[in-house]
C-alpha cells in the first residue's frame, strides 16, 4: 500500500542524497538487527544440541575468532539481501532512506554484496559523508551507490522513482569534495 508522504519537510528531502546522522542512525538499528540474528542463531543452535544430543540447554561457546567472523558474514548477508531487494534494511526503513545506483535504480546482488562486504571490512569510510558534496561515503565512490531519502513503498521487483540524487545545498554553501 502506497501512502504519501504528509509533511512538508520529508517532501522536500525525498530524493536527496542523505546526510551523516541519518545514515549513522539507521546504520546503530542494523547493527542491532544483526546482533539480534546472530543471538537468535545461538540460541537455535542450543535448542538443536539440547533437543538431539540430551546435553543441557546452554548458549554454545565459540572461540573468540568465531565472534567477529560469524558477526561480519551475517551482516554481508542481511545488508546484500536488503539492498539488493527493496533498498532497505529495517534500519534504512526506520530512518526513511534507501540505497540506490547513480541512477536511482535498486542496485544488483554483485553490487550490493560489494558494498555491504566493504561496509563491514571499512566502516570507517562512512566518515567521507562529512566532507563530501555528494554525501557520498568511500563505499559508496567504489560501488556506485547513493542513499537517499524516501519514504514510500516501492516493490522489490520495482525500482523507486528517480528523482533529483544532489543533494539539498547547504546553508553556507561552502561544502568541500
Amino acid at each position: 500500500m502506497t501512502r504519501t508522504t504528509r509533511h512538508a519537510q520529508a517532501m522536500a528531502l525525498q530524493g536527496h542524497r542523505a546526510g551523516f546522522i541519518s545514515r549513522v542512525a539507521a546504520d546503530a538499528i542494523d547493527l542491532g538487527v544483526v546482533w539480534a540474528i546472530g543471538l537468535s542463531l545461538l540460541l537455535f543452535a542450543a535448542v538443536v544440541r539440547y533437543l538431539l544430543a540430551a546435553r543441557p540447554f546452554q548458549l554454545p561457546v565459540l572461540p573468540s575468532w568465531q565472534l567477529p567472523t560469524g558477526g561480519a558474514v551475517i551482516a554481508v548477508a542481511y545488508l546484500t539481501s536488503g539492498w539488493s531487494s527493496t533498498g532497505r534494511t529495517v534500519g534504512k526503513q526506520v530512518a526513511g532512506l534507501r540505497v540506490v545506483d547513480r541512477s536511482g535504480r535498486r542496485l544488483s546482488f554483485g553490487r550490493a554484496l560489494l558494498r555491504a562486504s566493504l561496509y563491514v571490512l571499512f566502516p570507517a569510510g562512512l566518515l567521507w559523508i562529512l566532507v563530501s558534496r555528494h554525501n557520498a561515503s568511500l563505499q559508496d565512490l567504489i560501488v556506485g551507490s547513493a542513499v537517499t531519502y524516501d519514504w514510500l513503498y516501492h516493490p522489490p521487483d520495482e525500482s523507486p522513482p528517480s528523482g533529483d540524487a544532489e543533494s539539498p545545498p547547504s546553508a553556507s554553501g561552502s561544502e568541500q569534495t
